[in-house]
């Protein structure tokens, strides 16, 4: 029988049963300390980790596009084991959980109403919007994306092409060969990457029981409260347990396709029904702004001002993608057999970011217009009735509001489901002994499974929300070092001594190999 790695998995429980203790004990001194870790990490390292994940960036698109890019996984004979549709779909929500639902009309408008104090803009000004399409571009499309194909890249050649295990730490062996998978510090890398996802999974499904009571206290009048946040906390780990028991095929493919095109839906109306002209012009516009700076909408220190708005914000994000990054890269290696470099990253990254971008784009556009144009003040809702309500209201001045709004619960929950199940299936198969199996045995997924929503629930009624939150975000530090040596290895192994052989060449694409793979 597939055994458990105790010494892992004893890690991030025992740092969670620190964290909830302590928060049983004083929720507010353990949420005040772990945000002073945090803010010494972003005051201290902020700088170098806006710098280093846009050199990510960079790198991974310079790869897409070189020779390398033909690279296949699994070598020349590889067949993908999934259409490119469900790839897409696949990829697209194992990486955006509720994120998009919740921050697409919020981040827009907020950003354009309170501009940092490091840039010279008057609040609802035509360049406080340009900057807010920016940093909604910079913080949800190609930089996340990136990351996680970044990780998923190194552990999807080391595990197809190196024939290593299939865990994180084993993306380490394109710098260091095959004595890193034998050496003491393969725990210490697979210990960070599934701490930092522990606390993802749990922090983010707390903040989407919060944000989802909220929604239902707001259509249909049932208080907010533990009782509702239980609910909907047994019913979303059932969902998302059951799935991931139900494997790759008949789980979160099915899952993810439904909820694509709900997104799809969605968008499509908002775009239709809305001010449609405004919002192609602004997504347009704001795109090719994007990528006209795209380095100082990357790197923005705002040195000298005391608002600390990179900390809280550009810093806060990247810290959360770094540590999201080892799992859903680790999950997209997984469903990456048979693909080529090129089609990865062009699937994985270039793919969603874009969807990304024209989503910000309409839902900004949509309530931008209802701001300026005198229609509504959602700005001055937003600050007064709380983010969590955004999205329903939104739904309010879209034709059947009334139905939309429940729809968009179900989607919340559903998003939440599919990134859930995804980063479960790797979390399982990270925690055995034997990581070269398909899928890990059912018990397994129905312990991490329920121990994701049991932390979530604990969490959320002590009161250690923001605690785990927070522990996401310094995650991130560790996790990009990690990170420095995969892209490294990345560069070096396959870009500088083109270390690979002929045969894990898409066919017809030989040209350009120096030497054989040692």
């Amino acid at each position: 029988m597939n055994k458990f790695r105790i010494s892992l998995i004893a890690v991030p429980i025992l740092i969670f049963a620190i964290i909830i203790g302590s928060s049983i004990v004083n929720a507010e001194a353990t949420a005040t300390f772990v945000m002073d870790v945090y803010l010494f990490i972003a005051k201290y390292f902020g700088a170098i980790i806006q710098v280093t994940c846009f050199i990510f960036l960079a790198g991974v698109i310079y790869v897409a596009f070189s020779k390398v890019g033909n690279i296949k996984f699994g070598g020349k004979d590889a067949k993908p084991e999934l259409s490119t549709w469900a790839y897409f779909t696949i990829a697209l929500c194992a990486g955006i959980g509720t994120g998009i639902m919740f921050w697409g009309p919020i981040e827009p408008l907020y950003f354009a109403m309170a501009p940092p104090q490091g840039v010279t803009m008057a609040a609802g000004s035509p360049e406080a919007i340009q900057f807010a399409m920016n940093k909604s571009f910079m913080h949800w499309a190609f930089t996340p994306y990136a990351l996680y194909a970044l990780c998923g890249l190194s552990v999807a050649y080391a595990v197809y092409n190196m024939k290593m295990p299939n865990t994180v730490s084993s993306g380490m062996t394109l710098l260091y060969g095959e004595k890193f998978t034998r050496s003491k510090y393969k725990d210490v890398v697979d210990a960070i990457a599934l701490t930092a996802i522990c606390s993802g999974l749990a922090g983010g499904l707390g903040n989407g029981l919060i944000q989802l009571g909220a929604g239902i206290e707001m259509i249909s009048g049932i208080p907010s409260g533990p009782v509702v946040w239980i609910s909907l906390a047994v019913s979303i780990t059932v969902i998302y347990t059951i799935s991931s028991v139900s494997g790759l095929q008949k789980g979160i493919k099915f899952l993810s396709d439904k909820n694509a095109w709900i997104f799809i839906a969605f968008l499509t109306i908002t775009i239709v029904a809305g001010p449609t002209k405004y919002i192609i012009d602004l997504t347009a516009q704001s795109f090719g702004h994007y990528l006209d700076n795209i380095i100082s909408s990357s790197i923005f220190t705002s040195p000298g001002n005391t608002d600390m708005w990179p900390e809280w914000w550009d810093t806060f994000y990247l810290a959360d993608w770094l540590s999201f990054a080892p799992l859903v890269g680790l999950f997209l290696a997984r469903i990456s057999y048979g693909r080529t470099i090129r089609e990865f990253i062009m699937i994985n990254l270039i793919a969603p970011a874009m969807f990304a971008v024209v989503w910000f784009g309409a839902f900004g556009g949509f309530v931008l217009d209802l701001q300026f144009a005198g229609k509504f003040d959602m700005f001055n809702y937003m600050m007064t009735a709380g983010f969590d309500g955004v999205m329903l209201k939104v739904a309010e001045f879209l034709p059947l509001g009334n139905i939309i709004q429940p729809i968009i619960i179900v989607t919340i929950m559903l998003s939440y489901v599919t990134m859930a199940d995804s980063m479960t299936s790797s979390i399982s198969i990270m925690s055995l002994k034997d990581t070269n199996v398909k899928e890990a045995p059912i018990a397994i997924k129905i312990f991490w499974g329920s121990l994701m929503g049991a932390l979530a629930v604990i969490f959320v009624t002590v009161g250690g929300i923001d605690g785990v939150k927070t522990l996401l975000a310094i995650s991130g530090l560790p996790v990009m070092i990690v990170m420095v040596f995969m892209f490294a290895g990345v560069m070096k192994r396959l870009v500088v001594d083109k270390n690979y052989s002929v045969d894990e060449l898409k066919p017809g694409k030989e040209i350009g190999l120096k030497k054989e793979a040692v």
